[in-house]
């Protein structure tokens, strides 16, 4: 899993190059063709200091290297010590596996949506937040369930009810946020009540195993107990992070000395009675590697000339979900396909509710205003939205809910459509 992370930063970085080439060409065919909407622009010295400017290429390297490297840290987090406490909350509360990874595993591995959207809203003052919210769940939705689905050494078989259950509550969520940005304006009552819903959510998910028996009772049917046929003894990611040899070794020692002085490691006997601890440090672990992400790739695209919205469809959308899609990954590996998917889908439940409420809640407590949010956009990326939740949900319902490769290809074909479309509607080469 280690060096899943510096292969996902090098494609999105190729992202990042992709947009700035079809900028550039949109560009070059009507330099006076006015924009479809009023874009905001980026604050003043982001990218236009001295060293950006005299300095240029090699800012530009340290800035992908900054971003490359965060990635990797995300994978460290994730994979040596947010998973394992994860783990061993659900064994200390009982939890199913869906139910955890909807609600502990979706918002801890959603942190860095959460601070973005803060940033968004407090500090940078652009709408990067939305846009990241967004794009990222059209992510989570598509690339990490296709993800679980082809990287997976078999079929995934997954239950029926956890996936109907998340994408019903994130139909609702959708539904909404399109209430909410309808006007352009976003009230303390509007921010509070998408909160508030979120933990309408929770008590669902609390009540879950009851209401599962209930369904189950209504059906004649019985639970099934799944057989896990991935033979997987945990030597297969251990070989495989050893290929990457002494120098990528030694490349992630800072990062693994530092996150094991700071992390304990809940996997061993001896600490495995502070997982919370583990939880929460991951969390902070995860927004501050997270916050210094953005950061950089807020500047890259600058330097590109890459309006915020797109960079938060794109690149920051793909790069906040890392946690989520790394989390996806190790569950989905160990035959824990419900666990997978609701991560995913509660992902994108958290992001909504929680990710855009809590900020614009405090927002209006704070500065007792109401906070003006760019809706113009908003009916296509809507459609968008439920387009892509109906066609994962139904595309997996025709295949018996099985998981296989050639599903997986198709869940990430909707990704591709999905950054298409927004990389040509915000260049003007559409105008819907």
């Amino acid at each position: 899993m280690g060096k899943l992370a510096p292969k996902f930063a090098i494609l999105v970085l190729g992202v990042v190059a992709a947009g700035f080439a079809i900028q550039r060409f949109a560009m070059s065919e009507s330099e006076s063709r006015p924009t479809h909407r009023q874009l905001y622009e980026y604050e003043d010295g982001v990218c236009n200091g001295y060293i950006e400017t005299q300095y240029r290429w090699g800012v530009v390297g340290l800035l992908c290297w900054g971003i490359f490297y965060m990635f990797w840290a995300l994978s460290i987090v994730c994979d040596d010590y947010f998973v394992a406490s994860l783990e061993e909350i659900s064994d200390v509360l009982g939890l199913s596996p869906d139910v955890a990874g909807a609600t502990f595993m979706a918002a801890g591995s959603s942190a860095p949506e959460l601070f973005t959207s803060l940033m968004g809203v407090f500090a940078v003052q652009n709408d990067v937040g939305v846009g990241t919210i967004v794009g990222s769940a059209v992510f989570n939705l598509c690339c990490i369930i296709g993800g679980t689905a082809m990287f997976t050494p078999t079929t995934l078989i997954i239950d029926w009810k956890p996936i109907t259950r998340d994408s019903f509550f994130y139909g609702l969520s959708i539904a909404a946020m399109i209430y909410v940005l309808a006007d352009g304006w976003v009230t303390t009552v509007e921010a509070t009540s998408l909160v508030a819903f979120y933990f309408v959510y929770v008590l669902v998910m609390a009540l879950n195993s009851r209401i599962m028996d209930g369904i189950n009772n209504c059906l004649g049917t019985t639970e099934a107990v799944k057989v896990d046929t991935h033979e997987f003894d945990g030597k297969d990611g251990e070989e495989e992070e050893e290929e990457g040899g002494i120098i990528s070794t030694a490349i992630a020692l800072p990062l693994s000395a530092v996150m094991s002085i700071t992390i304990p490691n809940c996997s061993s006997e001896e600490t495995k009675k502070y997982y919370i601890i583990t939880f929460t440090m991951s969390i902070l672990w995860i927004g501050l590697l997270s916050f210094y992400m953005v950061t950089w790739a807020s500047k890259l695209g600058c330097m590109f000339g890459i309006h915020p919205a797109i960079m938060g469809c794109t690149i920051l959308a793909a790069g906040t979900s890392v946690p989520d899609a790394i989390g996806s990954l190790i569950v989905a590996k160990n035959g824990q396909g419900d666990m997978a998917v609701s991560n995913a889908i509660g992902s994108n439940v958290f992001d909504i509710l929680l990710g855009l409420g809590i900020p614009w809640m405090l927002n209006g407590l704070i500065y007792g205003t109401r906070l003006h949010v760019d809706a113009e956009n908003l009916v296509p990326l809507s459609l968008i939205l439920i387009g892509t939740l109906f066609g994962v949900y139904f595309t997996a319902l025709s295949t018996g809910f099985h998981l296989t490769k050639p599903v997986g290809i198709i869940f990430f074909s909707f990704y591709f459509v999905f950054v298409a479309y927004n990389l040509a509607h915000e260049f003007g080469l559409i105008s819907y």
